[in-house]
């Protein structure tokens, strides 16, 4: 297993390039809060609390990590050769996981909460443990959708495209998620 530099990433395929910027940056600032809003529409809610710390995090969290993961994947060679679709897909359910979904449910809470995790150590671990449930529930209850769906997202489009592809992936989840959540 072989895991290329940053570095070399960076040097190959441009790394980021100015509309691969330009795009992450309008998918992470508009596209997550756009499904998690969708969701709660659906739900006959609006919180514009949730709506900003969603935007917030897809801003300032998700359209590094992700596109990160994703070019990560690409670096990753066994005996030479570079991951095959299938490893590709796999990889991004590692990433997907249900920690990733559980925290996803956290900034809704602590939005939602004003950040209010309770008074004591018992309630916040109560709180913690809702959204692992809840994580796992999603992404057991989104797999068959999400494999899928993963696996066009790392077989059909360029490295470039893929924060998209996962982004449109996942605001289609928040809508579950919105739900679950309840």
């Amino acid at each position: 297993l072989y895991i290329r530099s940053l570095k070399y990433a960076k040097n190959t395929k441009g790394f980021f390039l100015k509309s691969e910027k330009t795009l992450n940056l309008l998918i992470g600032w508009l596209l997550y809060p756009l499904g998690d809003l969708v969701g709660q529409l659906l739900l006959g809610k609006f919180e514009p609390e949730r709506i900003l710390i969603m935007t917030l995090v897809g801003g300032l969290l998700y359209r590094f990590e992700i596109p990160a993961w994703f070019r990560m994947l690409d670096s990753i060679s066994i005996n030479g050769k570079s991951l095959t679709w299938i490893g590709r897909t796999i990889g991004a359910m590692f990433y997907f996981n249900p920690l990733w979904i559980a925290r996803h449910v956290f900034f809704i809470y602590l939005a939602t909460h004003q950040f209010n995790l309770g008074n004591d150590m018992h309630s916040a671990i109560s709180i913690i443990s809702d959204c692992l449930v809840v994580g796992l529930k999603s992404f057991l209850a989104n797999l068959p959708i999400s494999i899928v769906g993963n696996l066009i997202i790392q077989t059909k489009l360029p490295v470039q495209y893929r924060f998209a592809g996962s982004a449109t992936l996942s605001a289609i989840f928040a809508v579950s998620y919105a739900i679950e959540y309840l």
